[in-house]
């Protein structure tokens, strides 16, 4: 009988460390809580007696005057453990719950690490991208600018290279254009006649205007103007107007009247009357 029970009360302890065990391999602060209950368990627990021992008061019930409330002891006299592994199996539970509760933090704080740098990361990488783009809009603005730049000054030169269309050239390299061909009286060599200018630098349209007049007369081919009127008058008819572009050797020579020194003269002449 005696047997009996010792086995049995060893098979209720084998089962009770195989949890024990199992509890240990969990987690590590666990293990601590285990030890300590399994160390206060074999403290509480009374030497084994044989079943013919008559040791100790018994109460009416069956269970000895100094034993703890809430222990039990078999046939044999070795404690029961089932209140020790509810109370293991408690502590545990409070462990892991702190345990998973500060490890869900962990994860939490370094997924919002993460996240955070990979905002920054993109916002970088946008800017820089940005960036790029400003750049290189620059450098094709200010390449088109060059261009635009540079065919500007091509035209102009090939415009000035480009002889004037229309133009006549007469004797000493005058040109003369007519604006508006006049019906009256033909200009006549000796004959005085009365004209209406303007004469302009560099250009008939824009240039600087040097000199002008409503109400000029003079003689024709009698040395009284330049060379270049003498020559550019010949054949106009009253109420015409003709451009005249006169170069030096037909003007002024090397004298500055307010064109520069050799430049060509540009004069735009209306014939107003012819003597009879």
């Amino acid at each position: 009988m005696g047997r009996r029970n010792r086995k049995r009360d060893g098979d209720e302890i084998d089962g009770f460390e195989r949890d024990w065990l199992q509890q240990r391999q969990q987690k590590s602060k666990s293990q601590k809580i285990d030890e300590t209950l399994s160390t206060s368990s074999q403290n509480q627990r009374q030497p084994s007696t044989s079943s013919g021992d008559s040791g100790g008061d018994v109460e009416g019930d069956g269970q000895k005057k100094d034993e703890p409330a809430g222990q039990k002891k078999n046939s044999s006299g070795k404690v029961e453990s089932g209140s020790l592994r509810n109370e293991s199996s408690a502590s545990t539970a409070k462990v892991n719950g702190t345990s998973t509760s500060t490890d869900q933090e962990k994860i939490d704080k370094l997924k919002l690490k993460k996240q955070r740098q990979k905002e920054r990361r993109r916002e970088k990488k946008a800017n820089a991208s940005a960036a790029n783009e400003a750049a290189t809009q620059q450098r094709k603005d200010a390449e088109k600018a060059k261009q635009l730049q540079k065919q500007t000054e091509q035209e102009k030169k090939s415009r000035e290279k480009q002889p004037k269309q229309g133009f006549v050239i007469l004797q000493k390299g005058v040109k003369c254009l007519d604006l508006v061909v006049g019906k009256g009286q033909v200009v006549q060599h000796r004959k005085k006649v009365r004209v209406s200018y303007t004469l302009r630098a560099k250009s008939h349209t824009t240039g600087k205007i040097v000199d002008s007049s409503r109400n000029f007369p003079f003689r024709v081919g009698k040395g009284e103007v330049i060379k270049g009127w003498d020559i550019g008058l010949e054949g106009m008819r009253v109420g015409g107007t003709r451009r005249l572009i006169v170069p030096p050797s037909a003007g002024y020579g090397n004298k500055d009247i307010g064109a520069g020194r050799g430049a060509d003269l540009y004069f735009e002449i209306e014939l107003l009357h012819v003597a009879p």
